[in-house]
């Protein structure tokens, strides 16, 4: 069994940056589209008090997932984005995971 069905087999909106740049001004206009539906565990930072999460870029939170994320993206969770600070391989006991640390975000940034 995996560590995130274990834990959680909730879907998550996982979002991808695409840049585009303006014809006219040359500014570059940057849109998050979504990508897939990725199965995780969501653990907000709140529970991650005295941890070493809690010391990495202000991070609200955790992202437990089987498949790598990519730092820029953004989840969607319980309707909130969150934007990916790092992403970094751990294995225990034999089960392997991807840890995502997170930052809530403005949807217009």
């Amino acid at each position: 069994m995996s560590i995130i069905k274990f834990f959680s087999n909730k879907k998550y909106k996982l979002l991808k940056r695409t840049v585009k740049i303006d014809e006219t001004s040359g500014a570059s206009i940057s849109k998050w589209d979504f990508y897939k539906e990725i199965s995780g565990y969501y653990e907000p930072v709140e529970n991650l008090i005295g941890t070493e999460a809690g010391n990495k870029y202000g991070i609200t939170g955790v992202f437990y997932s089987e498949e790598k994320l990519a730092p820029a993206d953004r989840i969607e969770i319980n309707g909130i984005l969150f934007e990916i600070r790092e992403s970094e391989f751990w294995q225990m006991r034999g089960l392997s995971y991807y840890k995502g640390y997170l930052v809530k975000t403005d949807e217009n940034i």
